[in-house]
């Protein structure tokens, strides 16, 4: 189940149904709902929709768990200098959407386009970091966060392919816990996990004490050294948090502590979100609202493909249900996934969503942005010379009786000088 903070979250729906990218998520997950506008309208200073190149003063959620920061944000001070351009960002994504679509068969794995510019090969584009520690004394790293896989590795010492800071590992001598191979029974000792950019990391398992926060420590965790890790993972990254369902994810290696709970917000560029666990997860509002976990299709339950899978019934937009047939998002189903960055819908969902915007934004210009071949994110406008823009509400409706409504950067993003804004839902791969 899953955790939802519309105030920071980024939206992501996928498949011929979809992926769908929650913002605060807990493997029981409440639903934290936003203040609904007037008229099924919110009034929005176009400044706010812009790229921010400061971390707010105000920055929220670093003082309650594990914080989170956005990898090129200001506040992450990772050492990402420089983001990737939109057409990176959108290239990366939808190779990251034909991955995962090819796992549930929804295309013939020949017919899979890869979509990164110039077929440029990427690493995994985890957008948001956390950092831990292993061993004793503490060896401290930053770690892409992904509930979509379950392996959790950090560069260790005597890399042969390293990261892009080849002095940033783990080192196991100077470790007095470690011990090296699998503690887990049935778990050979090598290890090899490969991500949806085609980025992989290769090594040998150990075990150690894993660090989260001074109050929570788990001995003998089983984490990944990797020693051969191909692929761009970004500067000031060493390694994955693997937050999925699988027998070696931190969520299961900690269940006698934890319960398999933890929730977490993810921030906008300018703030700074958080990752939580066990009952810290589920004590942060006494209005949560939850949704059920569903087994994802060809499993008898969702944790054999590691991704989490929710039953989304409906959309709304304004104030009206687009009245979708539930069918249209049952097969495959909807994900959960921290590293997919736009929201894809089914064909059906999608056209009904668009055409709706359109009709309450008609006071608006469309444009395409300057754009080319840009074909995921297609309805445009060009806000220069406004000050405000009314934004659509728009609600997102789950099995259990959970509504999430979107907030103003789950909605539509905005570049900087052109001052344009695209829906940032788009249609099935």
């Amino acid at each position: 189940m899953a955790i939802l903070c519309p105030s920071t979250a980024i939206y992501h729906l996928l498949f011929s149904s979809l992926l769908l990218f929650f913002s605060c998520y807990v493997s029981g997950i409440p639903v934290y709902g936003a203040e609904e506008g007037k008229d099924g309208f919110h009034s929005t200073p176009v400044s706010s929709l812009l790229p921010k190149n400061k971390c707010s003063a105000s920055a929220r959620g670093g003082s309650q768990g594990l914080p989170i920061t956005q990898k090129y944000g200001p506040c992450s001070g990772s050492g990402h200098s420089q983001p990737p351009s939109p057409q990176e960002i959108f290239g990366r994504d939808e190779s990251k959407v034909s991955f995962i679509n090819s796992k549930f068969n929804q295309y013939a794995p020949e017919n899979l386009k890869d979509h990164t510019p110039n077929n440029k090969q990427f690493g995994e584009d985890g957008n948001f970091l956390v950092g831990v520690g292993f061993g004793t004394p503490p060896q401290k790293f930053t770690l892409i966060l992904d509930t979509g896989s379950s392996i959790t590795w950090t560069q260790c010492k005597a890399c042969v392919n390293c990261l892009q800071d080849p002095s940033r590992y783990f080192d196991p001598s100077a470790s007095s816990t470690y011990s090296s191979g699998s503690c887990i029974p049935a778990v050979e000792d090598n290890y090899t996990t490969t991500y949806g950019d085609k980025s992989t990391s290769e090594g040998n398992y150990g075990c150690d004490t894993l660090i989260l926060e001074p109050s929570d420590v788990y001995p003998k965790f089983q984490f990944g050294c990797g020693r051969n890790n191909k692929g761009d993972f970004g500067s000031g990254v060493d390694g994955v948090l693997g937050l999925g369902q699988g027998q070696l994810s931190t969520v299961s290696q900690t269940a006698s502590k934890f319960n398999k709970v933890f929730s977490y917000c993810l921030p906008e560029e300018d703030s700074i979100g958080s990752l939580l666990f066990g009952e810290k997860a589920t004590s942060q509002s006494s209005s949560l609202k939850f949704t059920s976990l569903v087994n994802g299709p060809g499993t008898s339950g969702s944790e054999e493909s590691g991704y989490y899978f929710v039953k989304l019934l409906d959309i709304s937009v304004g104030n009206e249900r687009l009245n979708i047939p539930s069918s249209v998002f049952a097969s495959p189903g909807t994900i959960i996934d921290s590293g997919t960055v736009i929201t894809r819908l089914p064909q059906r969902a999608y056209s009904a969503l668009k055409a709706a915007f359109k009709k309450a934004m008609a006071k608006y210009p469309l444009s395409n942005g300057g754009r080319k071949d840009n074909d995921m994110l297609d309805t445009c406008y060009n806000l220069t010379g406004t000050k405000d823009v009314f934004l659509l509400d728009i609600v997102l409706h789950f099995g259990d009786g959970a509504d999430v409504r979107l907030n103003k950067t789950n909605i539509v993003w905005g570049v900087m000088h052109l001052v344009f804004a695209w829906l940032l839902l788009g249609p099935p791969n």
